[in-house]
C-alpha cells in the first residue's frame, strides 16, 4: 500500500472512532437522563391517574349537593301544602301569570329536560339513551383517556403510551367494581339508584377494556423488553389478566344478559375475581388499585350477607305464599317483618329448591308498601330460567312449601308526594313500580302527609282479568281512604295485535276493542279524574261482571275505570296538567314498562311540558322512568 493509501486509512479510522465515541457518549448520557428523570415520569404516570379521580370526586360532590338541595325542597313543598290542605285549603288552580319571575327559570328547564333527560337518542346512533347518559359517557372516556394520554407525554423523552394506559386501565378497578355493586356508596351520596349507575358501570368496564388493549398492542409493537419476556411472571400474569377481561367483555353484551342471564352473572363474577388476581401479581407496584376493588366485593357481599341473614332470621325456615294469579304470573307474597322498604325499591329473591344454581338471586320490585303486617308483595311474569321452573314447580295455584329469603331493600326510592298531580304508566308486570307508588300516595294522603291532590294509575294489559294480580292490594288501599287526594285507576285492555295507534279525541283508547271490555264512561271532577257513570249508558250487568272478573270490590270500583286499547297518553297528561294546582311541585310522570310503552309516554311529555307552554304559564311537567326487566 502506498504512503498516500495508508494517510486516508489512517485518518478514516480515526474519523470512525470519533464517530462511535461520540455516539457512545450520547446514549450514555441519554441513559444517565432517563434514569436519573425515571423516578419523575413514573410520578407523572400516577398523577394522571389520580387526576382523575380528583375529577370524579369533584363531580360526586357537585351531584350529593345538588341531591341534597333537591330533598330540602320537596320537604318544604310537601309540609307546607300538607298542612294547608289539611287544615282544609282547597287545592289552588289555575296557571302561573305568563312572563312572571318563576316561569321563565321554568321554562328553562323544561327545555333543558326534555333535551336532557326525556327524549333519547336514536336506535341507530346508539341503543335507547339520554343525551344526558351520552354525555356522561363521552366525558368519562374523555377524561380517562385524556388523563392517559397526558401522563404518556413527559417533557422531551420519546412518548411512552404502553405503561400510562395500564395504570389508566387498573386505576378503573374501584369505581368499575363500586358501580356494579348493590350497596353503593355513591348512590347514597348521589340519590342515583345502582341500577341507574349501571351505564356507568359499563362505560367504566369498557375504558378498562380499551386501555388493556393499547397497553397491549403497544407492547407488541415496541417488542417486550429483556427483563420482562415472554417466560417472565409480569407477561404471563397480564396475558391471564387480559383474557379473563376479553372474556368478561364478550359475555356482557345484553343479548348475552337476555338469553342467559344466569350464565352471565355467574361467568361476571368468577371470571372478574380472577382478573383481580391476575392483575394484582402482573404489576405489584401498582397493585394498590386492586385493594379498593377486592374491598368494595367483600363489603357488598358481607352487607348483602348481613341483610339476608337477619331479614330473614337463617335460624328459621322461611316460607312464602305463592299464588299462580294467572297461566304465567305469579304473586310470591313474604312475610318479613324486619324487612323496611320504601316504594320503587326491589329485593333480590332466592328459592334454592327451585333455583340452577343453589342460592343464585333474582331481583323483583316490591309492588306494596309497609303497612305494619310485615308483608312484602311481588308479581312476576315467567319467562326462561327460573321464574319457568317456578311455574312448573307449582303443583297447585297457591303453594306454601317453597322455602324463599328475601335480600334488600335495593334502589333508590323517587318520592312523588311534593307533586300536586302525579300519572303513573305501567305496562305488565311493570305495574309493581307504579302501584308501590300509588299505595304510597294514598297512605300519605291518609295521614294528611301528602301535597298531592291527585293521583292516576295507566295501566295497560292485555286482559281485563289482569287486575286480579293487583285487586287485593288495591282493594284494602281504597277501602282504607285517601284523604284529600283524588283517585283514578284507568286499565286499558290491549288484547287485540291490531290496536296499535290511538285515537286523538275521546279518552284515551285505541279503535279496536278488546271482546270483553267495556268502557267505563264518565264525567270529569275539577281535578280530571273519572269519578261518576253517565246513566244513560251505563250497563250495569256488564259492568258488574266486569267489575267481578277483575276481582274489585265496591270501594275500588268507583275509582276504576277500563278502556279498549292502548291509552292515549298525550291526551290524559293534557288533562291532568290543565286540572292540576299550582301552589305545590307541579305534574310528575313515571313510567314502567317495555320500551315502547316508555317511549310513548316520552314523546308524550315532551309535546305537552314544551319551553313555549310552561313560559305561557303552565304547570312544569317533570319525568322519570323506571328500568323495566334486568
Amino acid at each position: 500500500m502506498s504512503l498516500y493509501a495508508r494517510a486516508n486509512a489512517t485518518v478514516a479510522a480515526t474519523g470512525t472512532a470519533v464517530k462511535n465515541a461520540t455516539a457512545s457518549a450520547a446514549k450514555t448520557t441519554t441513559t444517565a437522563l432517563t434514569k436519573a428523570q425515571k423516578l419523575q415520569r413514573t410520578a407523572h404516570r400516577i398523577d394522571g391517574a389520580i387526576y382523575k379521580w380528583y375529577v370524579i370526586a369533584g363531580v360526586v360532590f357537585a351531584l350529593s349537593a345538588v341531591y341534597v338541595l333537591g330533598l330540602l325542597r320537596a320537604l318544604v313543598i310537601r309540609r307546607r301544602v300538607a298542612a294547608k290542605r289539611k287544615a282544609g285549603a282547597t287545592p289552588t288552580y289555575g296557571t302561573t301569570k305568563a312572563g312572571g319571575l318563576t316561569t321563565a327559570p321554568r321554562a328553562l328547564k323544561a327545555l333543558y329536560d326534555n333535551a336532557a333527560y326525556v327524549r333519547v337518542l336514536p336506535l341507530y346512533l346508539y341503543q335507547r339513551t339520554t343525551l344526558a347518559e351520552a354525555f356522561w359517557t363521552i366525558a368519562y372516556i374523555g377524561v380517562c383517556l385524556g388523563f392517559g394520554f397526558w401522563g404518556s407525554i413527559f417533557r422531551n423523552l420519546p412518548l411512552d403510551i404502553a405503561n400510562p394506559m395500564g395504570l389508566i386501565s387498573m386505576s378503573q378497578i374501584p369505581l368499575v367494581v363500586g358501580l356494579a355493586s348493590r350497596n353503593n356508596v355513591l348512590s347514597y351520596l348521589t340519590g342515583i339508584g345502582y341500577e341507574k349507575l349501571n351505564f356507568l358501570h359499563r362505560t367504566a368496564a369498557r375504558v378498562m377494556v380499551l386501555s388493556v388493549a393499547l397497553h397491549a398492542l403497544t407492547w407488541a409493537h415496541r417488542g417486550l423488553p429483556t427483563d420482562n419476556n415472554i417466560h417472565s411472571d409480569v407477561f404471563k400474569w397480564g396475558v391471564s389478566a387480559g383474557s379473563c377481561l376479553l372474556v368478561v367483555f364478550l359475555t356482557s353484551f345484553a343479548i348475552v344478559r337476555r338469553v342467559a342471564y344466569e350464565a352471565f352473572l355467574f361467568i361476571h363474577i368468577v371470571f372478574v375475581l380472577m382478573f383481580l388476581v391476575a392483575v394484582y401479581h402482573h404489576y405489584e407496584p401498582y397493585n394498590y388499585w386492586v385493594w379498593p376493588g377486592l374491598f368494595l366485593w367483600g363489603l357488598d357481599r358481607f352487607v348483602g350477607f348481613a341483610r339476608l341473614v337477619l331479614v330473614n332470621k337463617l335460624w328459621f325456615r322461611s316460607n312464602s305464599t305463592i299464588e299462580l294469579v294467572d297461566t304465567d304470573v305469579l304473586r310470591v307474597t313474604v312475610n318479613r317483618p324486619l324487612l323496611r322498604w320504601s316504594p320503587g325499591q326491589h329485593a333480590f329473591l332466592t328459592m334454592p329448591q327451585v333455583a340452577g344454581l343453589r342460592y343464585e338471586q333474582h331481583p323483583f320490585t316490591i309492588a306494596n308498601v309497609p303497612d305494619g303486617t310485615g308483608n312484602a308483595v311481588f308479581l312476576l311474569r315467567a319467562q326462561n330460567g327460573f321464574t319457568r321452573r317456578l311455574v312448573n314447580k307449582l303443583a297447585d295455584d297457591v303453594s306454601t312449601s317453597i322455602n324463599t329469603y328475601v335480600e334488600g331493600p335495593y334502589g333508590i326510592s323517587h318520592d312523588m308526594n311534593h307533586y300536586d298531580s302525579v300519572l303513573l304508566v305501567a305496562g305488565g308486570t311493570g305495574v309493581t313500580f307504579a302501584l308501590s307508588h300509588l299505595l304510597s300516595i294514598i297512605k300519605a294522603g291518609r295521614e294528611g302527609k301528602t301535597a298531592v291532590s291527585h293521583v292516576r294509575l295507566v295501566w295497560n294489559v292485555r286482559d281485563a282479568s289482569h287486575a286480579r294480580w293487583i285487586a287485593p292490594l288495591l282493594n284494602d288501599a281504597i277501602a282504607a281512604g285517601a284523604g284529600g287526594v283524588s283517585v283514578s285507576i284507568d286499565f286499558y285492555i290491549t288484547r287485540s295485535e291490531a290496536s296499535g295507534e290511538p285515537e286523538e279525541k275521546g279518552h284515551t283508547a285505541d279503535r279496536d276493542p278488546a271482546p270483553d271490555a267495556t268502557d267505563s264512561p264518565a264525567t270529569t271532577s275539577p281535578s280530571g279524574s273519572s269519578t261518576g257513570v253517565d246513566q244513560e249508558e251505563e250497563k250495569p250487568s256488564a259492568s258488574d261482571k266486569l267489575m267481578l272478573a277483575a276481582g274489585l270490590n265496591a270501594a275500588a270500583a268507583t275509582v276504576a275505570h277500563f278502556h279498549n286499547g292502548r291509552s292515549h297518553l298525550e291526551h290524559i297528561l293534557r288533562e291532568d296538567v290543565d286540572a292540576s294546582a299550582v301552589d305545590a311541585a307541579g305534574v310528575h310522570v313515571a313510567v314502567c314498562g317495555p320500551t315502547s310503552l316508555a317511549l310513548d309516554t316520552r314523546r308524550a311529555v315532551c309535546k305537552v311540558n314544551s319551553s313555549v307552554a310552561v313560559l305561557r304559564g303552565q304547570n312544569p311537567v317533570t319525568f322519570y322512568s323506571e328500568t323495566f326487566g334486568w
